[in-house]
Parts: structure tokens; sequence; C-alpha cells
């Protein structure tokens, strides 16, 4: 058990991030800035490349400093000299990026200086190609050390999970969000169920994300039976495709656009579904689990290390409407199933995918990358 006890040495993290616009990564930021919090030791600083504003009040609740370096375009020299003035001021130990661009721009800087990179990109479990890709393969291999949030993330980019410098460490979920929030603004939270059940997806409408298949289901459920509703939660450039996939005519298929209130909709769902194409761990089906609401969701990536099939939900094929339309039944027509399933999905975020765990995961995989760069095993700040 790491202790929490300050000692003389303070150990200073700058998390180097491309933005903090909505998003797994940059909720994941937030939610490790809560765990490493834990400890009195650590002093974190983060650094956002982008204007974006979504969780910046949840950074400055709790009193981090946060700094802006925005850039002119995509790759803009200037930031060079800006980060270094940063860095000479902060005098990080650690340098934790979470994307190639923040990567990109920290890597040559921490080494002049000595600094220690973490590479945080492996957020996914899928492989490409072309430039982006080999990009990404570079500073991975860079970096002084590799966090995955999952061992598939890894896996697929045919690198071995517990090799040298390479560390799984899952998500962390902050449960008191759940026990704190509020509807958003007069008590409504944008639908009306009706007596109905709710079922929902929460996701970016980008292209990794299968809310056609999510549609595809909720027509063929609602072509056998109108007891239910679905709600499809988030924003990003295909969200109007897939509104046209949907007749006008048709109220039970709602489109709630981006929200910050996602824990109370999510509270308000019987059902929490992930169509996706592959995946790390998702934060929004920690979100369903959290709330004690069952799963499904799509086989692949990660899904297997958050969730056992028919324990704490369903795992279904990639790309297949019918099956989870299928499952989706079986739940709708077993409620107590349905129950147990989401009471056991709740027990295991609290128990291994909590903000303590994360940042104490964390916090030895900083000590260890700085104890190989002394002879040592671990540092102890």
């Amino acid at each position: 058990m790491i202790r929490k006890k300050s000692e003389a040495r303070p150990l200073r993290v700058l998390h180097l991030v491309d933005s903090l616009r909505v998003g797994g990564k940059e909720r994941q930021t937030v939610e490790l800035l809560k765990g490493l919090r834990r400890f009195s030791s650590v002093k974190s600083m983060v650094v956002t490349m982008g204007a974006e504003q979504f969780y910046v009040a949840d950074i400055e609740k709790l009193g981090i400093p946060l700094c802006y370096l925005l850039r002119k375009v995509r790759w803009d020299p200037i930031v060079f000299p800006k980060l270094w003035r940063i860095l000479r001021r902060f005098r990080p130990h650690i340098v934790h990026t979470n994307s190639e661009m923040a990567m990109t721009y920290a890597w040559p800087l921490a080494r002049l200086m000595g600094v220690r990179v973490i590479n945080g990109t492996i957020r996914n479990a899928f492989s490409e190609a072309g430039p982006r890709w080999h990009l990404h393969k570079l500073m991975l291999h860079l970096a002084d050390a590799r966090v995955a949030n999952s061992k598939a993330g890894f896996d697929s980019r045919r690198m071995r999970h517990d090799g040298p410098g390479n560390y799984v460490i899952h998500n962390g979920f902050d449960l008191h969000r759940f026990k704190s929030c509020a509807l958003s603004g007069d008590g409504e939270v944008a639908f009306h169920a009706s007596g109905r059940k709710v079922i929902g997806m929460v996701a970016e409408f980008s292209d990794y994300k299968d809310f056609s298949t999510f549609i595809r289901a909720a027509q063929d459920v609602l072509a056998r039976r109108r007891d239910v509703i679905f709600v499809a939660v988030g924003d990003g450039k295909n969200l109007d495709a897939c509104k046209r996939m949907v007749s006008r005519d048709e109220k039970s298929i709602l489109f709630l656009g981006e929200r910050k209130d996602v824990e109370a909709l999510v509270q308000q769902m019987d059902i929490g579904v992930l169509c996706t194409f592959t995946e790390g761990i998702s934060n929004s089906v920690m979100e369903y689990m959290a709330a004690g609401k069952p799963v499904v969701v799509t086989h692949g990536g990660g899904s297997s290390e958050l969730i056992v099939d028919g324990e704490h939900g369903l795992l279904v094929p990639a790309l297949d409407p019918k099956a989870v339309a299928t499952r989706l039944e079986f739940l709708l027509d077993h409620p107590s199933e349905a129950q147990r399933m989401g009471a056991a999905g709740q027990r295991r975020v609290e128990e291994i995918f909590s903000l303590a765990r994360l940042g104490e995961n964390t916090l030895r995989m900083y000590q260890e990358v700085l104890g190989a760069r002394n002879g040592q095993s671990k540092l102890t700040f």
C-alpha cells in the first residue's frame, strides 16, 4: 500500500493535454488528478493546448494550477519556447501526456531537461495505418514509459502489456459524481419516459462509436413493443447522419445532444448500451455500472476486462443490431436478472475501478520510472 504521508521531496507531475473538451481521455485526466490528489506529496499541474472549457471547472475545483498553451496552427513552433519556460518554472519530475500531439511537443524539451516522459495515449484497442499511426508508434517507443487503460490496447499495437516500461492501469471512477449530481435546468432531463423503460447510449458521435447499430437495434425492438424509449446522448460529426436514420414521426428514439448532466441522465436509464468498433476501458460503461444499471456492450478490445459476460452485463458482437436487440429484450423481460447484473456491476466499479486504486497504481508507476533512472526499483516521495 502506498503511504499518503507527505515527505520532504514533492513529486511534481506536469500533465500536458491536447485539450479539455468533452471526451474519454479528457475525463480520465480529471479522474487521475482526483486520484493523485489523495497524496499530499504529489504536486500536479495541467497544461492544455486547446481553448475548450468543458472540464476546466472540474480542475479548478481541485485547486490544481492550469495553464493555457494555445496554438495558432496544429504544428506551431511558438509552442516550444513557451512550453520550455513552463517546464523551467515548474521543474517537473514527470511529464505525463495524453495525446500524440502533446507527446510530440513534450518529448524533445523533456529530453533536454532530463525529465521523464510517460505516454498515456493508449486509450483504445484498434490498429490503423498511415502517417498518424506511425507517429503514434514512434512516440510510444520514445517515451520512458507507456500506460494503457487495458491490456487489449497494448495487444492491438503488438506490444507486450507486461514489457519493460509498459503499464496497464485501468480507468478510475469517482462514485461521488452520482451521489452529488443534480438535474440540470428546471429539473427536467429533456425527455418524459411516461412509464416506459429507458435504454440509453452515451458517447461521442465519432467514427469510432457505432450509433448506427444502436439505432437499428432500437428500431428492431420498437417494431415489436412500445414499452421502451431510446435516448442517444452526445455530439459529434456523425450526429446529423444518425438523426436522418430515424423518421420524424418516431418519438421513441431521442437525440439529447451534448450534456453536462450525464450522471442525472444515466440514473434515469434502465439499461446502458455501448455499440463501438473497439474500445479500451469505456467511461460511459463505467458510468452505467456505477449507477447500478445492467449493460449491453460490444465485445472486443478492453470490454471483457471491464465486464464478465452474464455477470455484470451482456457482451455482443460488433455491427450486429439483431444481437443487441435480442439482449436488450432479454433484460427487459427478465427484470430480476437485470437488477442482479446492475448490482454486480456497481460492486465491480467500487472494488476494481476506484479513484484510490487509480491513484495508487499511477503513483507506483511514477516511482518505478524515476527509480529506474536512479538504478533503484522504487523511489519514495
